[in-house]
């Protein structure tokens, strides 16, 4: 596989969720409503103004309770399906894996069936359902102000415009991204230059499986005998990799291709 991959690492992931803020603060989105559903993961799922959302799974093992973090987002599919879905060629795949959504050419409120469904042929496509509200990565609704608010679909991008490359360059450095002040920058996502414990990495797709494999070959010499990549484990080529240290059942995780 060419191109770049994200890879997160839930082994050191301490779910202080500064990862969602720095995605929203680069993507300029609302801070949306939310409400307290007895679980810190806050907001509950992804949403038009929440593209990541760190996810909080309580589980037993021997007799005591911990948790397991796990940073959702789109995985940026090898072929992403929703893609094929959109009827208005708003979703683009980029040279280097990337898939974002052209918001001039997105309209959501047009992509519909008769009988219209409540999702969008892009949400009806894609494999990845929330186990929340059992719909997939596309959004396109949020709450303010106690106000349910429509927007174009949403997802995460990577920070495709972070990359001083044009969209479809099949160049694959990464270049000193310069902001509008003239300062350099780190051209790297947002969620990746922001994270404190270091657990997420971003480089050639090839080196993040490497790197996954090999956290994996360690965590199971350590007392995490079920570690695995997900979901390229699962045959799923994707440009975004998470190691687990449970089973993907375990975090309520599930993809049918």
């Amino acid at each position: 596989m060419l191109g770049k991959r994200l890879f997160i690492d839930t082994s050191k992931c301490q779910a202080c969720k500064a990862c969602q803020a720095a995605c929203q603060q680069w993507h300029s989105l609302e801070a949306e409503d939310t409400t307290f559903t007895g679980s810190y993961q806050n907001p509950p799922e992804m949403s038009g103004a929440n593209l990541t959302v760190v996810k909080f799974t309580e589980i037993e093992t021997d007799g005591k309770v911990k948790w397991l973090f796990f940073k959702d987002g789109c995985r940026h599919c090898d072929q992403p399906r929703c893609k094929l879905g959109c009827p208005f060629n708003a979703i683009k795949r980029q040279a280097n894996g990337v898939v974002r959504i052209d918001p001039n050419l997105c309209r959501p409120l047009e992509c519909t069936t008769d009988p219209p469904h409540l999702d969008r042929p892009c949400q009806r496509r894609c494999p990845f359902k929330n186990d929340g509200d059992g719909s997939s990565i596309p959004k396109w609704k949020y709450v303010k102000d106690g106000t349910p608010v429509q927007s174009v679909m949403m997802k995460c991008d990577l920070c495709y415009n972070r990359m001083n490359t044009s969209p479809e360059a099949t160049e694959l450095k990464n270049p000193p991204f310069k902001s509008t002040d003239g300062k350099t920058k780190s051209a790297l996502p947002a969620c990746k230059v922001t994270c404190p414990p270091g657990a997420i990495k971003f480089g050639t797709a090839t080196a993040m499986l490497t790197a996954a494999n090999k956290r994996v070959t360690y965590l199971k010499a350590n007392g995490y005998p079920d570690a695995n990549v997900y979901p390229s484990a699962n045959g799923i080529p994707t440009h975004v990799i998470w190691v687990l240290t449970e089973k993907p059942e375990v975090y309520g995780l599930t993809a049918v291709y």
